[in-house]
């Protein structure tokens, strides 16, 4: 029987093991892969449309540590019905969860041939970024709370790192 069979049952079950666990890997890293490039091509020749978050999940994936969520968005854009499309975004080094949220308006881009491709482009702003960091920061006398307000508002996408930095050089200045 032993002839018959080159290898014990353990071996079989083992290669197949890693050989299915390799083939997921791929399957995953191929994912993220198309998505980035999908993303890439939209966000340099999409058309801008607006969006608004219905839904966040977070698929419980990590990428260098930082979550993936998937988000259900209503889009909006000129000369069409507004339409759901399903994004996955993986947060920026400077974004927290907070960043996110049910109700959120994004700007986003839209693929021309295809709706349902869409990349974020960042969160709308209602007013000029120096109106938020000008009413948002406290008296000069609390540079603490100044630079806490500052970083809620970049983690919120309401800034960005840059002008964190110059903004936060200002506050360090004062002190």
């Amino acid at each position: 029987m032993d002839a018959l069979l080159p290898f014990t049952p353990t071996e079989i079950f083992v290669t197949l093991l890693f050989g299915g666990i390799f083939l997921y890997a791929t399957w995953v890293i191929g994912s993220f892969t198309r998505d980035a490039m999908v993303e890439r091509d939209v966000l340099k020749h999409g058309e801008d449309a607006e969006a608004t978050v219905l839904e966040l999940r977070d698929t419980a994936l990590r990428v260098n540590r930082r979550p993936v969520f998937e988000l259900l968005l209503e889009v909006r854009q000129r000369g069409r019905a507004s339409y759901q499309a399903r994004v996955r975004k993986r947060l920026g080094p400077h974004q927290s969860v907070g960043s996110l949220g049910v109700g959120m308006r994004l700007n986003v881009k839209v693929d021309r041939d295809e709706p349902s491709k869409v990349a974020i482009v960042g969160a709308v702003m209602t007013a000029p970024v120096g109106a938020f960091v000008l009413q948002g920061m406290p008296s000069a006398g609390d540079p603490v709370k100044a630079m806490q307000d500052l970083q809620s508002l970049m983690d919120k996408g309401l800034i960005t790192p840059e002008e964190f930095e110059a903004k936060k050089a200002q506050i360090l200045a004062r002190i």
